[in-house]
């Protein structure tokens, strides 16, 4: 390799290594604050696990518990990381911007600046439709399951962890289009390559459903395959208007 060669090379991951390091504070901070404040940040990540017990259960006290010495504290732990994380997803955004502007043509920067909002919104409209849509008929099911053999009490570890899992993963399926729409702009993606296995795309939203949801019935599956096809479905739209971009660009020059 060329000296000259090598030092575009050093350059870039020298600018990776900063806005790692500068994420990494950001998230430390975020999950600090989280932490901080776990008392109410917990009780709204317990509710639809207290409401599915109280509706199914409705003599029994509804409670979350932990078994082990350190549960507790663990299951506070992930939570404020996962807290942290979103609320610093943002920034994340951002900084990923910021690293792809300099190789980017003054159209091309236009297209990515809208990649921090719409990023954002279509990362916490996932991890809403995970907490609001899914989780609930995800956790009635579980908790009515067996209930007539043994008393449900879920264990706040298992429980935190389920549910972090549930919505951080619904949260990065939102980001298919944005996703899509980045390998279109790396010539990575023909939208005629993309309509073409629309039917594979219904199937693999179908999968995606079946690996993210904890249950076994189709109906909280088919609650989770939905939104993924028709993110597909958006991808493919950004992904024609990037190609109509580039288009026009090639002919003005």
């Amino acid at each position: 390799m060329k000296s000259d060669d090598a030092v575009p090379i050093l350059f870039h991951f020298s600018e990776i290594k900063k806005r790692i390091i500068r994420i990494g504070i950001v998230l430390l901070i975020t999950t600090i604050l989280a932490f901080i404040f776990y008392q109410p940040i917990s009780k709204f990540a317990q509710k639809p696990a207290i409401d599915a017990l109280t509706s199914i259960y409705p003599d029994m006290p509804a409670r979350l518990v932990f078994l082990d010495v350190f549960e507790g504290w663990s299951a506070t732990a992930k939570l404020s990381v996962l807290i942290g994380f979103g609320t610093s997803f943002p920034y994340m955004m951002f900084e990923l911007v910021m690293f792809l502007r300099p190789g980017l043509t003054s159209t091309e920067r236009k297209y990515i600046y809208a990649l921090i909002p719409s990023g954002t919104i279509l990362f916490f409209l996932g991890v809403a439709f995970g907490y609001f849509i899914l989780i609930p008929p995800a956790l009635y099911f579980l908790f009515e399951f067996g209930g007539d053999i043994a008393t449900p009490t879920p264990r706040i570890g298992s429980y935190i962890s389920l549910i972090s899992s549930l919505v951080f993963w619904m949260g990065i399926i939102f980001e298919i289009p944005i996703g899509m729409f980045l390998l279109s702009k790396a010539g990575l993606l023909k939208s005629r390559w993309v309509s073409k296995q629309r039917r594979w795309n219904i199937l693999f939203g179908f999968i995606l459903g079946a690996i993210v949801t904890p249950t076994f019935d189709p109906v909280t599956q088919t609650i989770a395959a939905l939104p993924a096809i028709f993110l597909f479905e958006l991808g493919l739209i950004l992904v024609k208007l990037s190609e109509r971009s580039q288009a026009k660009r090639r002919k003005s020059e």
